[in-house]
């Protein structure tokens, strides 16, 4: 197992909020055991020493586009939870896209959540997003475009992202942009307010710990969004995004919170993989 890297310090509620995340780890060790293929260690140990990392090739890219074909199905059907000049965004694509399923609950992206937590998490989010080109800056875009500034996520002082883009995606679409170990090391005052400029951050950590997650469809991102991070804003094209959120217990501590599973959908998954939608709420419709 790997030795997992935390800091109190880069917590937002500190010391208590990581003996409550480590005490999660090990009921969830001790419920589900911790029977982990050791394949993907690597995968994991560069996250949870880095805060992000890219793993090329990761998915067959057909299954991606069936994704971003049910999504533009969806906005046709003027059906999109969130519709402005800057974001379009599906509401609980777990019970509207069916191909969407298929890849939270992939045995690959499983087994590297798992040597990341060192048990088994769950899936505690999903979110399927397009950003579109403005010239707006980032900080006057409203609603969800104001993840194109940086900041640190309060879901959990230690969780994964899994990031897989439905376009291919350069400089100039919005890449995932990630403070490299800015997870474990965050400087005094960092929490004093939520979102922080790119020149802001550059002057702190340098220009050279910005790492911009550039990729193909097909290619995966994670990152463990504790740490300082944004979707770099769109300023050509655009980039539809499926976000696959893992942790060990229910997001900032709320059973409320979270996707949406349909009972007969969690009924179907096999024995092993229910642990994963224990924090899913499960809805009939």
């Amino acid at each position: 197992m790997i030795k997992i890297k935390i800091n109190p310090q880069c917590a937002w509620g500190k010391d208590n909020e990581i003996r409550a995340y480590i005490e999660a780890i090990y009921d969830r060790q001790n419920k589900y055991g911790v029977d982990i293929d050791k394949s993907y260690a690597d995968i994991a140990s560069d996250v949870n020493e880095n805060g992000t990392t890219n793993v090329k090739n990761f998915i067959d890219p057909k299954r991606l586009e069936l994704v971003k074909s049910e999504f533009e199905v969806i906005k046709e059907r003027g059906e999109l939870q969130y519709n402005d000049f800057y974001t379009e965004q599906v509401a609980h694509p777990l019970l509207t896209c069916n191909s969407v399923y298929d890849i939270v609950f992939d045995d690959k992206v499983i087994e590297i959540a798992k040597n990341y937590f060192n048990c088994v998490p769950a899936v505690t989010n999903v979110q399927l997003r397009k950003s579109k080109a403005t010239e707006q800056l980032e900080q006057h875009i409203p609603g969800n475009g104001q993840t194109t500034l940086f900041h640190c996520d309060k879901d959990s002082p230690r969780f994964i992202k899994f990031f897989f883009y439905l376009d291919d995606v350069d400089e100039s679409n919005g890449p995932f942009t990630y403070v490299k170990q800015s997870h474990i090391k965050k400087f005094e005052g960092w929490d004093s307010k939520y979102r922080w400029k790119h020149r802001e951050i550059s002057s702190i950590y340098g220009e050279d710990s910005i790492v911009k997650q550039c990729g193909n469809v097909g290619d995966l991102v994670i990152g463990n969004t504790n740490g300082f991070h944004k979707g770099t804003k769109v300023t050509k094209g655009e980039r539809t995004l499926l976000s696959v959120y893992y942790s060990v217990h229910p997001t900032e501590w709320r059973d409320t919170y979270g996707g949406k599973i349909r009972k007969e959908d969690y009924d179907s998954l096999p024995d092993h993989k229910k642990p994963l939608a224990d924090f899913l709420v499960r809805s009939e419709t």
